[in-house]
């Protein structure tokens, strides 16, 4: 503002007697920017703070504020997120208002303008530690991991120790994939809280995906011991004893989830391989509703209609079974935003790349001293977990099921880069080794039934050159049939969502075989059929193979008393038995236009 001094604090005085603060404020330090020393803009200033202290802004009246919270407690987050935002054009920047609009965008789905209104109260109040939680939280929703473990790390500076922090912490590190940082947040919480079924189901659950069972049910039962009708806990612990063989166990879990929550689409999708469905029972008459009911979102409903068609496939009705198998399927494929094109690129990579063989990468002295992995691979449902049984019967085989290490670590490879495979091997193969050295048990041999491992052999010859290499297949219709019918938690399999996806898949998976055949390398071939016909021979020619002492006791895989928690966890308790792979004839005509591109 131009003009004298005096003019200035006399428009400032003006502007503070009608309220305006800000401008008088602004006018008094304009005079104070161009003479510090000046008294009477100094007393101004001060005579702002003390009136502004002693008469604080009008807010929003008391009524709106519990018409706010009213329409909070009720659900209606709609009217909620529009009376916020009117009362905000009357009242901006006023925190209690920001945070019933950031509530009622979180429970709409709205989560980015959650995470913004979040931002906003975090430039209000920056050492809030509920808000940079409660962004953290709106964070994960939208996928934003990284940024989401900044704002839980904000609150732990501000709160130490913080329980929630921590497991919310832990949670954002599990979906990086980073699960011994996640275990170890996720351990800290339950020393401060130890009580909290949340994060007992929380770590229970980590230890339950890294194959830990023992460890995840203690975490689970105590749960249970606080919170026995708490459903997630019921539904991981019945993965649990499914996993070690108490299919009695497990299906008594997972009805008892059912019963506190009929809605649980989960636990109805663990229920249906268990359950034989007979007509009219009540249980398929609940499945029956649940899949007909409103609000369920489209993964629910997924696993719903997977769990629906194999009961209608119980009860012979193959109609109503293939329509929900292929909606359910259709749901997948465009939840995971799968195109086969994706698997086109990798497999013409990996030619590309191992069109020779790859030289072998010398191992360290360390190395040739750790445990020898016996690959079992193939395509998922091909019979990988039977050879497991059989192979683990034996006294020196460790089993390790299904090992995602390696696989995780080869699908991170940039497969256009020639050096990428020889820059990371002694990384790769550190933790690879010390993962079987967990599982080994003492013994020199542990088996890693990852099926889709098939497509890295190139790069285990080159870094594991004393591994023992099984390839199990059975009839292409059994298991291409097989795997269309289950749901695959995973998002590594989206190929198995689509019959002419799956038959595209199963070329891609021949040629790529063929092509690991004419390079140096013994790969033992098992058919699973010719092992179902004659499992004494087979079995015997298998071990052989391995260049392993015969032992009877890989006559008895169904003895084998080991932890399984694959699709196959409730065949493997079964003696070997033939005529699975006639199952899909029942479908054949569904099935005959696709199936008739199989060469």
């Amino acid at each position: 503002m131009a003009g004298s001094v005096d003019k200035i604090l006399l428009a400032a005085r003006g502007h503070a007697k009608r309220g305006e603060i800000a401008q008088a404020e602004a006018l008094y330090r304009e005079v104070l920017g161009r003479f510090p020393g000046n008294k009477r803009a100094k007393a101004g200033l001060e005579a702002l703070g003390q009136a502004s202290k002693a008469k604080p802004a009008a807010g929003p009246p008391r009524a709106l504020i519990q018409q706010l919270m009213g329409l909070m407690q009720t659900g209606r987050n709609r009217e909620l997120v529009d009376q916020a935002n009117r009362a905000l054009r009357i009242h901006p920047d006023t925190i209690l208002l920001l945070e019933f609009r950031a509530a009622g965008q979180g429970a709409l789905g709205d989560h980015a303008g959650a995470a913004e209104t979040y931002r906003r109260l975090i430039a209000l109040r920056p050492d809030h530690a509920d808000t940079h939680g409660n962004l953290g939280n709106e964070l994960m929703e939208l996928g934003q991991h990284e940024d989401a473990i900044a704002q839980f790390e904000r609150v732990l500076a501000l709160r130490p120790r913080d329980p929630v922090a921590l497991n919310n912490l832990g949670n954002a590190l599990l979906a990086l994939g980073r699960e011994a940082e996640a275990r170890t947040r996720f351990e800290a919480a339950l020393e401060v809280a130890p009580n909290d079924v949340h994060m007992l189901n929380n770590l229970g659950n980590l230890l339950l995906n890294e194959g830990d069972f023992t460890g995840a049910r203690l975490r689970l039962e105590k749960g249970l011991s606080l919170d026995p009708r708490h459903v997630l806990l019921l539904n991981n612990l019945g993965i649990v004893l499914l996993a070690q063989g108490d299919i009695a166990g497990a299906q008594a879990r997972f009805e008892a989830a059912l019963a506190a929550d009929p809605s649980y689409a989960e636990a109805w999708w663990n229920l249906s391989p268990l359950h034989r469905f007979v007509p009219d029972e009540p249980l398929l008459w609940q499945l029956e509703t649940q899949v007909a009911a409103e609000g369920h979102s489209e993964h629910d409903r997924m696993l719903l209609e997977f769990a629906l068609a194999k009961a209608q496939h119980d009860v012979g009705r193959t109609e109503r079974a293939f329509a929900l198998w292929h909606s359910a399927n259709a749901r997948r494929k465009a939840e995971l935003g799968y195109d086969i094109a994706q698997d086109r690129t990798l497999f013409a990579q990996l030619r590309d790349r191992f069109a020779e063989a790859h030289p072998r990468i010398p191992e360290t002295e360390a190395d040739r001293a750790a445990q020898v992995p016996i690959f079992l691979l193939g395509l998922p449902r091909s019979g990988t977990t039977l050879v497991e049984q059989i192979v683990t019967q034996h006294s020196q085989v460790a089993p390790g099921d299904e090992i995602a290490t390696l696989d995780r670590e080869m699908s991170a490879i940039d497969w256009s880069d020639p050096e990428a495979l020889t820059r990371e091997a002694g990384r790769i193969r550190a933790a690879y080794y010390e993962t079987l050295a967990g599982l080994a048990d003492g013994k020199p041999f542990v088996t890693d039934k990852m099926p889709l491992n098939f497509r890295w052999i190139g790069a285990i010859r080159a870094l594991f050159p004393r591994a023992l290499i099984v390839h199990v297949h059975r009839d292409p219709r059994a298991t291409l049939w097989s795997i269309y019918r289950n749901f695959f938690s995973s998002a590594g399999n989206g190929y198995a969502h689509d019959l002419d996806d799956l038959v595209a898949y199963h070329g891609l998976y021949r040629d790529l075989m063929a092509h690991w055949a004419t390079q140096p390398g013994t790969i033992v071939d098992c058919d699973y059929e010719a092992l179902t016909e004659d499992p004494e021979a087979r079995s015997r020619a298998l071990i052989e193979a391995l260049g392993l002492p015969w032992e009877d006791a890989c006559l008895r895989p169904q003895d084998n008393a080991r932890t399984v928690a694959t699709t196959s966890n409730t065949q493997v308790r079964k003696p070997i038995y033939k005529g699975s792979s006639q199952a899909w004839e029942k479908y054949a005509p569904h099935l005959e236009a696709a199936f008739a591109n199989l060469d």
